[in-house]
């Protein structure tokens, strides 16, 4: 009865909510025409502007996107004024009361919703031009010269239809006749309410045959970007590309890296409003590319995503080339400020705590990406230099080495383009000309190669760039087809065209070199050879030289370690630990097996196949990592853990990695397992071999997971180790053969008495027979276990109370 009239009354409870909050919208509209209709009060209108975020959160949460995307906009535009103190123009303010006199109750019927903006064509189609002009001035080649190079003409001889077209499809670019400069304010507004928010405004060129100083004033009063005193369509494409690369820059991307859909929609309407470009990516996977091809300002990152948590994604972005000091703003519902504090040291730039009010949004935005900016221009930083059109050579080898070094699943290669026959151009076109053809050339490469960053000029009209694609085949299509487009181009001009041959080189970057010149020499040779051959073709080298030879095994564990964890790619399973003369239950040793992609269960890779690989291709702290998320999930599905504690054989090498401390410990707070449910297990030897200091055991031990050292060294280097109070639990392998005097484990027994001494705890594994256990109990052995007490489970469902030894 009590939840059939509560499910009665919700309805009833949401219209309440919906009337009060619509009674709080009208007397702020009052209010603010009371206030601020013929006066700027900028301290009422900071009240005014917190009313309006109380009012805008509440519209979120009943879901009322009337109120809460016109609020939203009003917030986004009114904070510039309340957070900085400025006071706004008269045409801002009249802009102002316009966005308030929408919120306001209309007496007449509501509007239509406004059609979707349809986008310009997929596919090979760069972008939509829209050209204004009286018949007797359209230029004739124009359209031809521009669809050449892949863009969507549309000829217009009038305002009106334009006007229509650009409410239907708001146009990349838009090219204007001077005899329509006295309209071009009135047609940009209109363009402007009809393009999508998260759009950027098109690049606007008024075609002028005169350059005088009084018309390219007037035209850009009016709102035209520039200004072509030409009417040749080769050199307005190459300004149209010049212009493009500049907004490409200049505007601010904002990758949004947010599993929750309603959270990255929130973030994406607040920094569109403010004409901010951006991208969402939902998971971890897919963050290296997204930074790769939308080249973002600024990374808004969620601190706990499904398949990774902030910090190691963090790094994931630190790792791509360029990418050293790109801007990371963790957003969390994260209180713990050791746990901010851990993020922000392992790569993050800053912190907002959700729910993250717009004002604050923006302004972090904002301001992270103007230093960064600021940086970028005044240390020629590698990011700085990559979003320009050429990057200067030392950022360039830096890239390079960068890329070198770091490796990775797809296939990058140093590419090397060349104009051929250099002399015979030189004396065809002259010393003035020279500097327009290397512009179109800079402008024209980086509109045909959009993969390849960064671009460096080499010499006089040669280039060098940094290409990638997801594999071979791709990356030589790619390559292939933009050097035909570029031999198909017409240069400087339509009246008397010149022609050029391109000569295009690419060798794979594959692993780590000594000299990042010594690619470029290569690369060069194999381009003069080409040159040497007759020229306008290519000579890609892009196999991997390692492909070859390298064993299989280690190709199929480095593809496995590199992919998410989860089932598919991954087996997890325990045996546990018997009480001998200890007393806890519900302990368990882990073990990770792989599994190759579309293998039955058979087919399983073992630790002590893998692991060894793993070291050697550098991913053994990857290799945990995947084997403490998989446990962690495991745990957290159970739900109650009580006694329960998973030992987890780890990698030194974890411990000497900055990170793995603050990963550990948010992934823990991530799958709500306590730090006492596991134990982190190091090898003896492997302690020994790297030697990893004291502070970080410490900084790892204050996580709060015990530490475990499995002894299989018996030799003084491990003494060390061995009376380490940081280690609590020393596990003990059975040895291979036995003593003259007694068993296997007879041999330990002077062992087992030195560990107990130090207050230790004593575990024996490979307990097969059951005059081990004889043999354990006379020891002084705590716990044991093998198959002669339970072999490996897939989950946690050995019967302690029942055990019999």
């Amino acid at each position: 009865m009590v939840d059939s009239v509560t499910e009665s009354e919700a309805p009833r409870r949401a219209a309440a909510g919906e009337r009060a909050l619509r009674q709080r919208l009208d007397s702020f509209v009052a209010d603010w025409r009371a206030s601020l209709g013929d006066h700027w009060d900028g301290a009422k209108a900071g009240l005014l502007h917190e009313e309006l975020e109380r009012i805008n959160a509440e519209a979120e949460a009943l879901d009322l996107a009337e109120v809460a995307v016109p609020t939203l906009e009003l917030i986004v535009f009114l904070c510039s004024f309340v957070e900085t103190g400025a006071i706004p123009s008269a045409v801002q303010r009249a802009a102002l009361g316009s966005l308030v006199d929408g919120l306001a109750p209309s007496p007449v019927a509501p509007k239509p919703a406004p059609r979707v903006a349809k986008r310009a064509p997929s596919g090979n189609v760069r972008g939509q031009v829209h050209y204004l002009a009286a018949p007797e001035r359209v230029i004739d080649a124009l359209a031809p010269t521009l669809g050449a190079q892949r863009f969507l003409v549309r000829p217009f001889e009038t305002l009106a239809p334009l006007q229509l077209a650009m409410a239907e499809s708001p146009p990349d670019v838009l090219l204007v006749d001077d005899a329509f400069v006295p309209q071009l304010h009135d047609l940009l507004e209109v363009m402007a309410r009809a393009r999508e928010a998260q759009r950027d405004p098109p690049v606007c060129l008024v075609l002028s045959e005169a350059a005088d100083l009084a018309r390219v004033l007037y035209a850009q009063r009016a709102g035209a970007d520039a200004v072509v005193s030409s009417r040749d369509p080769v050199a307005i494409l190459a300004r149209i590309e010049e212009m493009l690369e500049q907004r490409r820059s200049l505007g601010y991307r904002v990758l949004v890296v947010e599993d929750d859909p309603a959270q990255a929609k929130f973030c994406e309407s607040v920094l569109h409003h403010r004409g901010i470009t951006t991208r969402v990516c939902a998971d971890a996977a897919g963050v290296a590319e997204a930074v790769h091809a939308f080249h973002p300002d600024l990374v808004l990152l969620d601190f706990y995503l499904p398949d990774a948590n902030g910090i190691e994604v963090a790094q994931i972005i630190r790792a791509e080339p360029g990418c050293a000091f790109l801007p990371i703003v963790f957003l969390s519902g994260e209180q713990d400020l050791d746990r901010r504090f851990d993020a922000i040291s392992m790569g993050g730039d800053d912190f907002l705590t959700k729910p993250v009010k717009p004002r604050h949004l923006l302004m972090t935005v904002e301001s992270r990406v103007r230093r960064a900016r600021a940086l970028s221009l005044s240390a020629g930083s590698a990011r700085g230099e990559r979003r320009g059109t050429l990057s200067g050579r030392d950022v360039f080898l830096q890239e390079l080495q960068h890329l070198a070094e770091a490796g990775g699943e797809a296939c990058a290669a140093l590419v090397y383009l060349a104009v051929d026959e250099v002399e015979a151009v030189r004396e065809r076109i002259g010393f003035v000309t020279a500097g327009t053809l290397g512009q179109q050339l800079a402008s024209a490469i980086a509109a045909e190669l959009p993969f390849a960053r960064p671009l460096c000029a080499y010499g006089e009209y040669v280039f060098l760039a940094l290409a990638q694609r997801d594999d071979e085949l791709a990356l030589r299509e790619a390559l292939e087809q933009a050097r035909s487009r570029l031999a198909a181009r017409v240069w400087l001009s339509a009246d008397d065209p010149l022609r050029l041959g391109f000569s295009l080189a690419a060798l794979r970057v594959s692993g780590p070199v000594e000299r990042a010149e010594m690619l470029i020499r290569r690369v060069r040779q194999q381009a003069l050879g080409v040159q040497a051959a007759g020229g306008n073709a290519v000579a890609l080298d892009l196999r991997d030289p390692n492909a070859a030879s390298e064993d299989p095994r280690v190709r199929l564990v480095r593809a496995i370690l590199r992919t998410g964890a989860d089932a598919a790619n991954s087996l997890l399973s325990f045996q546990p630990f018997a009480p001998l003369a200890g007393n806890l239950s519900g302990q368990y040793l882990a073990r990770m097996q792989l599994k190759p992609p579309r293998s039955s269960q058979s087919i399983l890779i073992e630790p002590a196949e893998y692991l060894p690989l793993a070291r050697r291709l550098g991913l053994a702290t990857q290799a945990d990592k995947r084997l403490i998320r998989l446990a962690l999930r495991q745990l957290h599905g159970r739900g109650e853990i009580g006694e329960l504690r998973l030992f987890l054989p780890v990698s030194a090498e974890s411990l000497l990695d900055a990170a793995f401390a603050p990963w550990l410990a948010t992934e823990l707070r991530a799958q709500a397992v306590p730090a006492s449910a596991i134990a982190l297990e190091f090898d003896i030897a492997d302690l020994i071999e790297l030697q990893p200091g004291d502070a970080a055991i410490e900084t790892l031990q204050r996580v709060g997971a015990r530490f475990c050292l499995r002894a299989d060294d018996d030799s003084e280097r491990a003494q060390r180790w061995l009376q380490h109070a940081a280690f609590s639990v020393v596990r003990f392998e059975r040895p291979a053969t036995a003593v003259a005097t007694g068993s296997a484990w007879s041999a330990l027994a002077n062992r087992f008495a030195a560990v107990r001494s130090l207050g230790k705890i004593v575990i024996a594994s490979g307990v097969n027979e059951m005059a081990d256990i004889g043999e354990l109990l006379r020891s002084g052995a705590h716990y044991a276990n093998g198959a002669l007490v339970c072999d490996w489970l897939t989950d946690f469902e050995f019967d302690f109370a029942g055990a019999v030894l």
